[in-house]
């Protein structure tokens, strides 16, 4: 497996989310950030209606029987998530992770984009 710091790589495509992972997640505007720190994801989310998902990790306790909440992750998916579940990217620890990786495979993530656009079509 290839590795971009510390992002481990998967095959394309990503296993979709989870219902409990799209229940809670949240999507990230970087209009709000400077376009120089993430240009790629700005760009990918802007031309192309990418999204940029802040998605919990979950781990079981095993006190409460229960899985919770931990850290964030960050994932590129598209409008239709919450339908679909469809991601684009491996789960990265730090937006400038999903961005070094957006950076490197734009075009995969591009690639994978439209085709699904056209399989629902």
């Amino acid at each position: 497996m290839l590795s971009i710091s510390g992002v481990d790589e998967l095959t394309m495509p990503y296993p979709a989310l989870k219902k409990t992972d799209i229940c809670d997640c949240k999507e990230i505007n970087l209009a709000k950030r400077k376009d120089a720190d993430f240009y790629q994801l700005n760009r990918l989310s802007k031309e192309f209606d990418l999204l940029i998902l802040q998605v919990p990790r979950r781990a079981f306790s095993h006190i409460s029987k229960q899985f919770i909440a931990t850290q964030s992750a960050f994932v590129i998916s598209n409008s239709d998530y919450q339908e679909t579940g469809v991601v684009f990217s491996p789960w990265c620890d730090t937006l400038q992770e999903l961005e070094t990786y957006a950076v490197a495979h734009h075009i995969d993530i591009l690639y994978e984009h439209l085709s699904s656009n056209t399989r629902k079509q």
